[in-house]
């Protein structure tokens, strides 16, 4: 019985809790799934990672402005938010895990992406590639929950909302994306500057209601 516990122990303190992704730009609803992330580790370490990827559709924020972002907004988490260059894609956070000395892991993500990870880390555990190479003893993907499109607040809320009110200039839409004591006003000119569009919009008052 003993033995047994010992052994749960060590198994516990080998794993690590993680998520990656673009969160750009960053809402609400990407700080539920941080709480959601903390909540499942319990005393485990937990890690931030966010994508380097950037283009004027779907990824305005540079990647070091986007980690700052998202350390502000999310205060709590900052510490477990890292600043990697080397972590280019998943596979780049699985290798630096699996170095760094865990023996499992499990992957925080969306409801609707559980099966595509389950799938996609587990086929290359194990295996070496142009990734580098990684083989935990456990793999699990685990669900933040679902999230309704049409609801109010962070359930509903997501980046392409942001961006899609950012285009058109909608600061009241913008700002209920985003925790309070944020500047809506000047995340929002960032989102359009990296989006090729003029940085300054004309507001316009109740906006969101004609959308």
């Amino acid at each position: 019985m003993i033995s047994s516990f010992s052994q749960y122990l060590v198994e516990e303190a080998n794993t690590i809790y993680f998520t990656f992704g673009r969160m750009n730009p960053p809402t609400i609803g990407h700080g539920k799934l941080l709480d959601k992330l903390a909540a499942k580790a319990g005393k485990n370490p937990y890690r931030i990672y966010l994508s380097q990827s950037q283009d004027k559709n779907k990824n305005p924020l540079g990647y070091t402005d986007k980690v700052k972002h998202c350390r502000k907004m999310f205060p709590k988490h900052a510490r477990q938010i890292l600043v990697d260059k080397k972590v280019k894609m998943i596979f780049d956070a699985l290798v630096s895990m699996y170095n760094d000395g865990f023996k499992s892991v499990a992957l925080v993500v969306g409801d609707d992406r559980v099966n595509e990870f389950d799938l996609l880390l587990k086929k290359y555990n194990g295996s070496k590639g142009r990734h580098g190479f990684y083989n935990f003893e456990k793999i699990q993907v685990i669900s933040a929950g679902q999230r309704d499109p049409d609801a109010e607040g962070a359930e509903g809320m997501s980046a392409s909302k942001m961006r899609a009110a950012a285009a058109k200039g909608d600061l009241a839409s913008f700002k209920k994306g985003l925790p309070s004591g944020v500047d809506a006003d000047k995340l929002m000119k960032q989102v359009r500057k990296g989006m090729k569009l003029a940085a300054n919009y004309i507001y316009q008052k109740n906006v969101s209601k004609n959308l």
